[in-house]
């Protein structure tokens, strides 16, 4: 049986000498804040206008970006929703004016040789409408020249004894082989066949033509011998093979004479057509035009027939003269500024183009050059392509297609396959395109691709990083009045007043989490004004003032403290068990901020320890339960090695300490009530009951010094509101870190009870402060001989870990 010791005798520790802690109080100067209509006043400089403020590194990553052309210098811009991004981007991007100008008209041509291959050409802006003009130009005047062709009486000559020479020796030719066919007993006869009739030969018996049946007949009847017979047959097919000959040469005559006559017409109409291009090749100097002209002759002339004019009631096929057509992509006739598009749906086919279809009068569905329709990142070509991050990496193909362009600085145009109603597709050549892309997203995004695309390291080389706050200086005071006034002279909202203004100032600096600082989430400021004007019109008051925008607060939270509500009413049914009087061991209330995005508020949770001897250390419930977050589970190892260096150095911390949330149940994160937790394990070690009128918060590290934390007022603010409702009793109040000082904008009713005495505040910077607020005693500090100061908090607990040191060895040997 194991030796039990008995627990050493402990003197009970001495009350610290100033129970009320006044040096950790916070002054009235300290927890009030305010900005008074008197100071818009003096600040006011009338200005209704509104410049890029408090953006400065994001403005120089923009201007450098933008102004270097080397390749991979695209924007990758940061910062959280309503900072100004777009707004600062566009503004940039609409005044700038580049060294050299990039902007090109592109169209695309058929391709003469590899006619699904269609080529781009590129001019200078407004000249591609020319060239397009002139194209429609030189089809009339080579439908001009073509029939004036037809007309001109020198040519109908050459012509006329063309066909005359080729019809003579056709008729010759033909007559000749029909005076032998006579001789043998045979001639020439047009057979129906349908719709059709063709040559054929028959014999002639009794002076009139006899079919093969007839003489089949003749020869069963015994009026033919099979000799006979057999002789006309021999001889009809004999005939027959040549009569194909003859026709066959006929016909290769006729083409000769056709290519004559089409070679005639080449050479008159060539020189003319050359002149015409000459004068195209000095109005369009670039050697691509150049080389699509020659092709265009050279096809012009192959097809001549297409140019001339439709003769009345032909009802043929029309001519495909859409092939000398200029589909028009990009179009800057009229641009007076580099483009800036901003692409809000970057799916492929808005991203980078797509081919359209047309009927032909089969019914069936074709595609040719002109139907091929520009993208987003072809109209943005020579200016500046805008993004969110979000759209275009949910647009896998878009996302990969665009670093391609991005590289190899061509884009194509091609069809989205579609198994359901496949089409044949054109491959158009690709087109050159000079763009830089501006992506609009959030730091982690950047960071994770950053991290693991090679890419995207060499495509974004610069982050624009747009802060979400700026010192509260005079000149951006004024900056933001002049951002008020514009949205109220550009929105037809009512004039705010100073004292207005103030307070929207008021709510931009709590926004900032700073009172030294303004917010520049301009979004949500613009919101206020907006909700500001709607209650000022429902109380028929011809301007803004304090009380509208106070009113619009309020009205906002309302909106949204359900969840706030329901809590306070858990707390003050008892389902939700909470004490803000009296003192426990082993209790505390923390405090917590619940974010739910669009609202955040705060209230205070129980948090419970029980601690025994043993070789566990400390056990986060939450962890166990799969509900703590990686930051919490951070703060609680941090608690443990305070604990072994604050009080065991020379003996080994044998502790088995359980931590927990109480009635939580969703994940807990962040660090701020690792202090919080201390006290609490603390108070389990020594028991010591420590006060429940005052809640906690605060960060700690390892040596014991307090660190800050986020959302300060929204905590001393909703443990104030617990109290309020539960029964201020003039000692509550809330301890935080010394650094959070600057961090207090609280609500006028939370200021008024601070300064009155019902509230208080702590602000502390270790851990011995607050346990001498929270017990009522001495923390203690160590003297000389490393020994805790007697009966104090530190001496009680140093002792009683000995202790379970001790039981843990006795227990084990």
């Amino acid at each position: 049986m194991a030796h039990r010791t008995s627990r050493p005798a402990i003197a009970e520790p001495d009350r610290a000498s100033d129970p009320k802690h006044s040096s950790n109080l916070l002054t009235r100067e300290q927890v009030t804040f305010a900005i008074s209509a008197q100071e818009m006043r003096e600040l006011d400089n009338g200005s209704e206008s509104f410049d890029i403020i408090g953006q400065p590194r994001a403005l120089k990553a923009l201007r450098l970006a933008i102004d270097i052309e080397g390749k991979g210098y695209n924007i990758f811009a940061t910062g959280l929703s309503g900072t100004g991004k777009r707004t600062a981007i566009m503004k940039i991007l609409k005044d700038f004016h580049p060294r050299r100008s990039r902007l090109r008209d592109i169209v695309y041509v058929h391709n003469f040789t590899r006619p699904d291959h269609p080529r781009p050409l590129y001019f200078k802006p407004g000249e591609a409408r020319e060239f397009r003009k002139a194209m429609v130009d030189l089809v009339d005047r080579v439908r001009q020249i073509v029939d004036a062709l037809l007309v001109d009486q020198g040519y109908k000559e050459k012509r006329d004894e063309l066909v005359m020479q080729a019809e003579g020796r056709e008729t010759q030719t033909v007559s000749e082989f029909e005076q032998r066919l006579n001789k043998e007993g045979f001639e020439i006869v047009q057979v129906a066949e349908e719709d059709d009739q063709r040559a054929d030969i028959a014999p002639i018996i009794a002076g009139e033509s006899a079919t093969f049946d007839d003489l089949q007949r003749r020869v069963t009847k015994g009026e033919l011998d099979e000799q006979s017979w057999n002789d006309i047959r021999e001889k009809y097919y004999a005939f027959m093979d040549e009569m194909k000959e003859i026709f066959q040469r006929l016909r290769d005559d006729r083409m000769n004479v056709e290519e004559s006559l089409r070679a005639l017409q080449i050479e008159l109409v060539r020189p003319e057509l050359e002149a015409e291009l000459a004068r195209l090749r000095l109005d369009f100097p670039d050697a691509r035009v150049h080389a699509y002209l020659d092709d265009l002759l050279e096809d012009a002339m192959q097809n001549l027939q297409w140019f001339r004019t439709p003769e009345d009631g032909d009802d043929s096929d029309p001519a495909p003269l859409w092939r000398f057509g200029v589909n028009i992509l990009v179009d800057h006739t009229d641009s007076k500024a580099v483009p800036v598009i901003f692409e809000r749906h970057p799916d492929y086919q808005k991203l980078f183009g797509s081919q359209e279809s047309i009927g032909d009068p089969m019914g069936e569905r074709t595609s040719t050059f002109m139907q091929l329709r520009a993208g987003s990142l072809l109209q943005a070509s020579g200016g500046f392509l805008i993004l969110r991050a979000e759209d275009i990496l949910s647009e896998e193909d878009s996302w990969n297609a665009l670093k391609r362009v991005l590289q190899d600085l061509t884009t194509e145009i091609r069809p989205l396959p579609n198994p359901m109603n496949p089409l044949p597709s054109l491959k158009p050549e690709p087109v050159d395109v000079s763009v830089k892309v501006i992506i609009m997203g959030n730091e982690y995004i950047y960071d994770y691709l950053y991290a693991v695309d090679e890419e995207f390291q060499k495509l974004f080389k610069v982050p624009a990083e747009f802060d979400s706050v700026m010192l509260r200086t005079e000149e951006n005071m004024r900056q933001y009045m002049g951002f008020m006034r514009m949205i109220c002279r550009d929105e037809g909202l009512r004039r705010i007043d100073h004292d207005g203004m103030a307070a929207v100032a008021e709510y931009g600096v709590w926004l900032s989490e700073f009172r030294d600082r303004l917010s520049t989430q301009f979004s949500k400021i613009a919101d206020v004004i907006r909700e500001a004007d709607y209650w000022a019109a429902r109380e028929h008051r011809e301007t803004i003032s304090r009380e509208d925008v106070e009113r619009a607060l309020r009205e906002r939270k309302f909106l949204y403290d359900l969840p706030e509500e329901k809590i306070d009413e858990q707390i003050l049914s008892g389902e939700m068990i909470m004490a803000v009087t009296g003192t426990a061991v082993g209790r505390i209330n923390g405090l917590a901020v619940l974010d739910r995005g669009y609202y955040s508020f705060g209230r205070p949770m129980l948090i419970t320890a029980r601690v025994a001897p043993g070789d566990d250390g400390i056990i986060n419930i939450e962890r166990e339960s799969g509900l703590s977050g990686e930051i919490h589970d951070k703060g609680v190892y941090i608690l443990q090695g305070f604990l072994q260096s604050t009080f065991a150095n020379d003996f080994p911390l044998n502790i088995n300490a359980s931590v927990a949330f109480e009635q939580s149940y969703v994940e807990v994160d962040g660090d701020s009530a690792s202090s919080t937790e201390i006290y609490v394990i603390l108070s389990a070690i020594a028991q010591i009951p420590l006060r429940q009128d005052i809640a906690v918060t605060g960060s700690v590290n390892q040596m014991g010094e307090i660190q800050p934390v986020g959302g300060i007022s929204e905590k001393v603010e909703g443990f104030y509101e617990v109290c309020k409702k539960m029964g201020i009793t003039g000692t509550q109040g809330v301890i935080i870190p010394l650094q959070n000082i600057p961090n207090l904008i609280l609500t006028p009713e939370v200021q008024l009870a601070v300064t009155s005495g019902q509230f208080h505040i702590y602000a502390i910077s270790t851990i011995d402060e607050g346990l001498e607020i929270l017990t009522g005693l001495r923390s203690g500090a160590k003297d000389e001989s490393g020994h805790y100061e007697e009966r104090s908090v530190n001496a009680l607990v140093e002792s009683r870990l000995r202790a379970m040191a001790t039981v843990v060895k006795e227990f084990n040997g």
